[in-house]
């Protein structure tokens, strides 16, 4: 069975993170439009070169980026990110 999408990650091909965010704010958006344009969800956005990691969400029509960077060598706070996006992803599923 088919489940609407809270996270899309992306590969930062080249280490070019900004073509990165473009392709993830593109899929984040196709799948609000999956979802039925329900604004008031949040989809979470990853992009990541495998040792860089960025996160970033969609709530409605407004993007946020976060500041902060994230390396695979500090895994329990990059552990803690992604934990803390499945949870929300999973309460969202679950309401």
């Amino acid at each position: 069975m088919f489940e609407q999408p809270y996270l899309m990650v992306v590969k930062a091909k080249k280490d070019n993170f900004t073509e990165g965010w473009g392709q993830c704010l593109a899929e984040l958006v196709a799948a609000q439009k999956l979802n039925g344009n329900n604004f008031e969800q949040t989809l979470f956005g990853i992009v990541s070169n495998g040792e860089i990691w960025e996160f970033g969400k969609l709530i409605g029509q407004r993007f946020i980026k976060n500041s902060d960077l994230y390396v695979i060598k500090e895994l329990d706070k990059l552990g803690g990110v992604l934990n803390y996006l499945f949870e929300q992803c999973k309460l969202q599923f679950t309401s």
